[in-house]
């Protein structure tokens, strides 16, 4: 399932670099935050989901593949790869020249704003998920 499939183009900024001249661990961490804030705002929308849950993340699992420096492009991509009762699933890749570079997985799980408990994905999220997954 690659359901709510985003994609992101990176260009490191010096700032991003460590001292060995290449893109920094953490940087992955935020593009996976950008990957995963325009895939909830072009799919379903922020002001939608934080009015019905609010979405953690509860888990990172990040493969190193290959260094990226200064000057490489990455290409980013995201998607939703599964949902389990208040856990979702994510999956994502980066490129630079049609290269690997890394992949990521991430666990999330969906709370009520009130109880700051586990709680359902949404019906309207889980019925935009199924087409999206039509339309693969």
């Amino acid at each position: 399932m690659k359901a709510f499939l985003t994609e992101i183009h990176f260009i490191p900024k010096t700032y991003e670099i460590d001292y060995a001249g290449i893109v920094s661990n953490q940087v992955y961490v935020k593009w996976l935050e950008d990957l995963r804030y325009e895939m909830m705002r072009k799919y379903y929308g922020w002001e939608n989901l934080m009015n019905e849950v609010v979405p953690v993340i509860i888990r990172t699992e990040i493969n190193y593949k290959k260094s990226v420096r200064l000057l490489d492009e990455v290409n980013g991509k995201m998607w939703i790869s599964g949902i389990r009762g208040p856990k979702f699933f994510l999956s994502a890749e980066f490129y630079s020249e049609n290269t690997l570079v890394a992949d990521a997985f991430q666990i999330g799980a969906f709370l009520n704003e009130k109880t700051g408990k586990p709680t359902r994905v949404p019906d309207k999220m889980l019925k935009m998920i199924e087409e999206s997954k039509e339309n693969e």
